[in-house]
């Protein structure tokens, strides 16, 4: 969907601004010195730019022009997207000119349209003549407690909606990047939240990628609910609320009762050799503490009932026999 290029679009981005530029009390002077040049010709631009304190910098109606992807894109006219300001509040120049990932970064992109995303109509897989959005990003990482804190992502498809998460993982060392392997298996989820709030994303998408599958969106939506509620059979309770909510906000799609918003509090320390153990909706909620809640309630009639409930009703059952 166009919010999945969008974020691909600014990770790209990130990596853009922030590629091997050594430090500098100046962030803006070394943006133009040694990341500029490295930009492709014809593929960015800004009308203005201004230093932002000893590592940041702010640049003014930036128009990025993404080169075409592959053979089948040779013919097609690369579609610019204007970014009204790019904001780079703080980043860590100091990693950056010793050829290592900033240990932390406060990057903004506000005024984001554009009338494709990743090489999708807009269009065609929303009704949208464009898009407009915002999106931020600031995380740290302590080398010396090997902590990473995503303290917060932010995607704001302006008047469709708007995604915000944020995490806190521990076991990750300053070399996380260049040893992905070794860092999935010493790294362990400590917190995260995940709000997702939709104003009229899903009522504009649903109908149109469901026409595309020649199928229609109550289709969709009984196929999500019994995708869903199959997970849910035998389910304890905390596992069967979390579903409940989620078939809601399914159920709801055309005009959400307010945001969606997940929880994971796991009770202990959590591996990636625990999540490749978990098979149940019971073992990922007891081993990530996973909450979901929404405003809404479903309409549809669940198709069983918690497994703890089971032994009280056989034992109501023999009594009333």
């Amino acid at each position: 969907m166009a919010t999945t290029r969008f974020i691909g679009f600014s990770a790209a981005a990130i990596w853009l601004l922030a590629a091997a530029a050594p430090a500098s009390a100046d962030g803006l002077s070394e943006f133009k010195k040694l990341i500029e040049p490295q930009i492709p010709a014809g593929t960015f631009s800004y009308k203005s730019s201004k230093a932002l304190g000893d590592d940041g910098f702010v640049l003014q109606e930036v128009v990025i022009t993404p080169p075409p992807a592959g053979d089948a894109a040779k013919d097609t006219k690369p579609q610019p997207i204007l970014v009204k300001t790019v904001t780079v509040e703080t980043l860590d120049f100091d990693s950056i000119g010793k050829q290592q990932p900033p240990l932390y970064a406060k990057i903004k992109f506000d005024g984001i349209t554009g009338t494709s995303a990743g090489g999708f109509d807009l269009k065609q897989m929303a009704g949208l003549d464009s898009l407009a959005a915002d999106f931020g990003i600031n995380y740290e990482l302590d080398a010396d407690d090997k902590t990473f804190t995503l303290k917060r992502l932010e995607l704001n498809l302006n008047g469709l909606a708007k995604l915000e998460t944020s995490f806190v993982v521990n076991g990750v060392s300053a070399d996380a990047a260049t040893k992905p392997d070794e860092a999935m298996n010493d790294a362990s989820l400590k917190t995260a939240d995940l709000t997702y709030d939709d104003h009229s994303l899903l009522a504009k998408a649903l109908p149109i990628a469901a026409a595309m599958q020649g199928s229609d969106p109550k289709a969709l939506v009984a196929m999500a609910i019994s995708v869903l509620d199959s997970a849910r059979v035998d389910q304890g309770k905390a596992a069967q609320k979390a579903i409940d909510s989620l078939v809601a906000y399914v159920e709801d799609y055309q005009k959400p009762k307010g945001p969606l918003h997940i929880v994971l509090n796991p009770p202990g320390k959590v591996s990636s050799a625990d999540l490749s153990d978990a098979k149940t909706a019971d073992d990922f909620v007891k081993l990530l503490g996973i909450e979901v809640n929404y405003s809404g309630t479903r309409a549809s009639t669940p198709s069983a009932t918690p497994a703890g409930d089971k032994k009280s009703g056989d034992d109501t059952l023999q009594k009333k026999k």
